[in-house]
């Protein structure tokens, strides 16, 4: 009895161990950030492509990221913020990957890039910037030719919000 107790015991052990580091951490929220910047104003982004209103999905973008945070409150105006977030979407590329046996095209990637700033109004200074954040969807396009504009509208839709939060990680990770 006493051994299996022994075996209980250290396996209860080696599982307390296995959970304790598996590496689940909280997404960061900025603890490298002054807590002083409480205040944050999303700027009109700069839209540099060809597609129109991709600089208000992303300035949207960035301010629901902001808002699901406790540790910031989003204002209306620059006058009211300790710091501001500005920045442009300076790319939006979009390719077949496939195509229909009528020469359409079937599927499609579109890459997203934008450029950020998270300034500190009272200093000045850079808190994070990139010139270059990233990303990508595949999207399938229907066989009614019609649709083609909606569909991409809600790539380029989904595409900003996984770009833009792609960005606010490494914005509050200081990556």
């Amino acid at each position: 009895m006493t051994r299996r107790l022994l075996k209980r015991l250290a396996a209860t052990a080696a599982l307390c161990v296995v959970l304790s580091g598996c590496g689940y951490t909280f997404a960061p929220q900025g603890e490298h950030i002054d807590s002083s910047l409480r205040r944050i104003y999303v700027e009109p982004f700069v839209n540099q492509t060809a597609q129109s209103d991709l600089d208000n999905l992303v300035r949207a973008a960035f301010i629901d990221q902001f808002l699901q945070t406790s540790r910031f409150t989003v204002v209306q105006s620059l006058a009211e913020a300790d710091a501001s977030v500005s920045g442009a979407v300076t790319n939006l590329n979009t390719a077949p990957l496939s195509y229909r046996r009528s020469m359409l095209a079937a599927e499609e990637r579109a890459v997203m890039v934008i450029q950020v700033s998270f300034i500190d109004r009272k200093s000045g200074k850079t808190i994070w910037s990139s010139r270059q954040v990233r990303n990508t969807i595949d999207y399938e396009l229907e066989d009614d030719i019609n649709s083609i504009v909606n569909t991409r509208k809600a790539a380029y839709e989904k595409l900003a919000q996984d770009t833009v939060e792609r960005a606010f990680n490494l914005m509050m990770s200081n990556f």
